[in-house]
């Protein structure tokens, strides 16, 4: 089995297990309660701690684009895909299985296919990132200078058409999902009240 292969299990077997886990959670705390968890105060606690660690996701691509030049931001990359785990798992403790409207539906449905697909990405960006390693190699042993190495493989990244078909899926489900969570946010305040 290859490394990606392994590692594409052992993220999808480890998403799973944490959104059972997860839902397991939330109904060992709504056993005998009058409402669920999600609609408790702890449990819009849950739920805005998720928001908060999910809005944490954004910092990374605001900083890759905000200075294109510099570095790859690696340490931000890794709070993007940490938080892109954690936020969704305390909004599915927030919510557990308990969807009574339309909108916290669609969010919910959302936020799953933009962790799918950030999944999804991980494997397309570790395929990348194995590429552009092999190129470094090859270049390095044509006796290429790192300042050199660097701007052809800064160009080769920039141009790899799997992860910019993967971009080109990610960034508006991201935005569905944002919209549906604004709305559901909003809809939430209006209808029921912060309690």
């Amino acid at each position: 089995m290859t490394g990606v292969r392994s590692r594409l299990i052992a993220v999808v077997v480890a998403t799973v297990g944490a959104v059972a886990t997860g839902l397991a959670f939330e109904a060992l705390l709504s056993l005998e309660q009058v409402t669920p968890f999600g609609h408790t105060r702890y449990g819009h606690g849950v739920g805005w701690a998720g928001l908060v660690v999910t809005l944490l996701v954004f910092v990374y691509p605001i900083r890759k684009r905000a200075s294109p030049s510099r570095r790859w931001p690696r340490g931000w990359f890794r709070v993007h895909m940490v938080a892109g785990v954690l936020g969704p798992l305390l909004i599915v403790i927030h919510s557990g299985a308990h969807y009574h409207a339309i909108v916290p539906l669609l969010t919910m449905g959302s936020m799953v296919m933009v962790v799918v697909s950030g999944i999804v990405g991980q494997l397309v960006h570790a395929l990348s990132l194995r590429a552009l390693n092999e190129e470094r190699h090859h270049l390095q042993h044509h006796g290429l200078s790192e300042a050199d190495i660097d701007t052809q493989l800064h160009g080769m990244a920039s141009q790899e058409e799997a992860f910019r078909l993967w971009q080109a899926i990610h960034a508006p489900m991201t935005l569905m999902f944002l919209v549906f969570t604004v709305l559901h946010v909003v809809g939430a305040l209006f209808f029921a009240g912060i309690s």
